[in-house]
């Protein structure tokens, strides 16, 4: 893929829940994980429907809606998957923070090859979906080492850092997977440098139309989680002093 461009499925702003303040968000196209409750199924893959945007289009953009990133807000990278178009989003990154503009990305941190991308960003949001690789297996074809390592690796260059854990009742909701949960965030504590948070976010049914629309099967049955399961592990994060956020 070229550097020079990027293929999005759709753009706008967002106050503080793809990172700090008011931002402008691109949703890149393509996922390399298939989430069976993914909220944006039209991006998970690369079609005519994606739009292309050159990196020189993109700065532009961002420049002119410097007066409206208000409250550290700024530009987030997210998708689908945004580090599967790496270079263009790095170059992107490197361009706008030459303009002084903020940059986030979201990403499901599964890539190998993407410290410079993880570094380069002034804030990071990453999924940490599961603690079982078998579990992982079943949306994503990869080891979670893999995801493991990129997390710590940014905690590490001591810039900030949020993990989420989309909450998901079949997925990752027992007590084996609390305890799993905790070793490996007990152990991103301890290497982390800088900032770093956790959120919970429950399943919800967003992208289901959208599934019925494009005419996809959705095959979550028993996603949703209760008020308890939410609490317990919350309850639990913070227990093990690690800072629990809602954006």
């Amino acid at each position: 893929m070229h550097d020079d461009s990027l293929f999005i499925f759709q753009k706008g702003f967002n106050y503080s829940q793809d990172g700090p303040g008011n931002r402008l968000v691109y949703h890149l196209s393509g996922c390399n994980m298939h989430c069976p409750w993914c909220a944006n199924p039209e991006g998970l893959s690369q079609c005519d429907s994606s739009t292309k945007i050159t990196v020189d289009e993109l700065v532009a953009e961002a420049v002119s809606s410097k007066l409206i990133f208000i409250d550290a807000g700024g530009v987030t990278f997210t998708g689908g998957e945004a580090s599967l178009q790496k270079e263009a989003v790095l170059k992107a990154i490197n361009r706008l923070k030459a303009e002084g503009i903020s940059t986030c990305i979201e990403t499901n941190a599964s890539l190998p090859n993407c410290e410079d991308l993880l570094d380069a960003a002034d804030y990071v949001i990453a999924d940490y979906k599961t603690p079982s690789n078998n579990r992982l297996k079943e949306i994503y074809h990869g080891e979670i080492s893999t995801i493991e390592e990129n997390l710590l690796f940014r905690a590490k260059t001591g810039k900030p850092l949020l993990v989420r854990i989309p909450l998901v009742h079949y997925f990752n909701c027992s007590e084996d997977d609390t305890k799993g949960f905790l070793e490996f965030f007990t152990r991103l504590r301890k290497e982390a440098l800088g900032e770093l948070n956790f959120e919970i976010l429950p399943y919800h049914e967003f992208g289901k139309e959208k599934y019925i629309k494009a005419g996809m099967e959705y095959t979550v049955t028993d996603g949703f989680v209760t008020d308890n399961d939410i609490k317990k592990l919350a309850s639990a994060i913070t227990n093990a002093d690690l800072t629990l956020i809602n954006t």
